[in-house]
């Protein structure tokens, strides 16, 4: 029994052996396999590049905005009355003089033919005071009075002389006396009628001249009104919408508390105003560069981004005062809106240059990576290799990064193909096709990167 069980277990312990050895050389064969096949070394990937240049890059700031109406004008009622008549289209563009409303006008020509009247009442009184006689009348009086007096003082000296004489009575002299008496007053009386007819003609013509001056002015108020019946564009720009409808009561408030009925409103689109709130400590200089006209322009928000209006304005404003709360200034920019595109009450981006870099390094600013040792910049060397520099890199403009230290001009510096290169890799290199703005602001292309101004 022992010695079967002894039979059984060697041969187990020899068919396991040989079952070893045997995947041992299946394995050893596979190894040998793998170290005759060498895989072939993978080609060179291609990367887009750009050359460094020298070039003076503009000193941008780009400070919020608002933009404004230059002109905006409100057009109310200024006499009450029904709103008859309405000759714009809501949101149209309209010119200065163009009718736009009308007012009930009825009873304000009844007024003014009502003025007319009393104009003309008023200058017929004038003429009757002007032609007036009494002072004539008073004069002849004044004459024939002091002939009677005349008569009166002889017949009183021949009744003296006759009385002296004894040949008259006394009772004749008194009378005569009394007569010649009489007529003195009545002279004086005559001279005082005299007096107050000449006052009277001139108080006459003065108080009717009075009533022609008042009776003009309320033929003037009376114009007025029913000229401001027709309301007219006083300037040219877009309509908005029309706030009351015709067959409403408009007009000042009834209680004569100086309110008047707003009806529409008028704004110039073209050109559109911009606030801007700068800082005070750039007052100087912004002062300075506003008085050799600023060149401003302008972004605004669209559906797919930022949208950059096609036309340049300027600066031609600065305000006369800090604002002591923000420590900022009120400034002005004056922007072509042909189309009305921009509309008031829009915030914006605002694109001014306000210095300039003289002769600086400058790479697309795509190529400048900022890693966790700092920034860089790939560039290829001269073994057509992988090279990193360390750079210190300045401000953005136009798509360039600024570089101001640590490359040096013509570095042919990697901008596409970033996510393929490591340190010391062996690469293809091609020109990158990149996008600029012309000086009018026009996107254009250059086979070789060169972008930018003037170099």
């Amino acid at each position: 029994m022992g010695a079967r069980e002894n039979g059984r277990s060697s041969r187990a312990r020899l068919a396991s052996s040989t079952l070893f050895g045997a995947v041992g050389l299946l394995l050893a064969g596979l190894a040998g396999c793998q170290k005759a096949a060498v895989p072939a070394a993978p080609p060179a990937p291609t990367v887009g590049v750009v050359e460094s240049r020298i070039m003076n890059v503009p000193i941008e700031v780009v400070p919020n905005g608002t933009t404004r109406a230059l002109e905006s004008v409100t057009i109310r009622a200024r006499v009450r009355g029904f709103l008859t008549e309405r000759h714009f289209e809501e949101g149209a563009m309209v010119k200065k003089g163009q009718l736009l409303l009308v007012i009930d006008e009825e009873p304000y020509r009844v007024a003014l033919d009502s003025a007319r009247s009393r104009m003309a009442e008023a200058q017929a009184t004038l003429r009757k005071a002007r032609e007036s006689k009494a002072r004539e009348v008073s004069t002849a009086q004044l004459d024939l009075d002091r002939a009677q007096l005349v008569l009166a003082k002889i017949q009183e000296k021949r009744n003296a002389a006759l009385v002296a004489r004894k040949a008259g009575s006394v009772e004749d002299l008194d009378k005569s006396e009394a007569d010649r008496r009489r007529w003195e007053s009545q002279v004086e009386a005559d001279r005082a009628n005299l007096a107050q007819a000449g006052a009277d003609y001139d108080v006459g013509i003065a108080a009717a001249e009075a009533q022609i001056s008042a009776a003009k002015a309320a033929v003037r108020d009376a114009e007025l009104n029913l000229g401001y019946c027709r309301m007219v564009a006083p300037i040219d720009g877009r309509i908005g919408e029309a706030r009351v409808k015709v067959g409403n009561l408009v007009g000042p408030d009834a209680s004569g508390g100086g309110a008047f009925s707003d009806l529409a409103t008028i704004q110039q689109l073209d050109p559109m105003g911009v606030d801007l709130r700068l800082s005070s400590r750039d007052l100087d200089h912004t002062t300075e560069l506003i008085q050799g006209g600023l060149a401003v322009r302008l972004t605004r928000p669209g559906r797919n981004g930022p949208l950059e209006h096609p036309h340049a304005g300027r600066c031609y404003f600065i305000d006369n005062n800090v604002d002591e709360t923000t420590s900022t200034f009120l400034a002005k920019a004056r922007i072509p809106n042909p189309g009305g595109k921009l509309l008031p009450g829009e915030y914006v981006k605002v694109r001014m240059t306000v210095d300039e870099l003289k002769d600086v390094v400058v790479v697309p600013a795509p190529a400048v990576v900022e890693s966790d040792t700092g920034t860089i910049v790939h560039v290829v060397d001269k073994d057509g290799k992988v090279a990193v520099r360390r750079v210190v890199a300045g401000q953005s403009f136009d798509g360039l990064r600024v570089i101001a230290r640590g490359l040096d001009a013509g570095s042919p510096v990697i901008v596409e193909g970033l996510q393929l290169i490591r340190p010391g890799l062996s690469v293809k290199t091609e020109p990158v096709v990149i996008t600029r703005r012309d000086e009018q602001g026009t996107k254009v292309t250059s086979a070789d990167g060169r972008a930018g101004h003037g170099s």
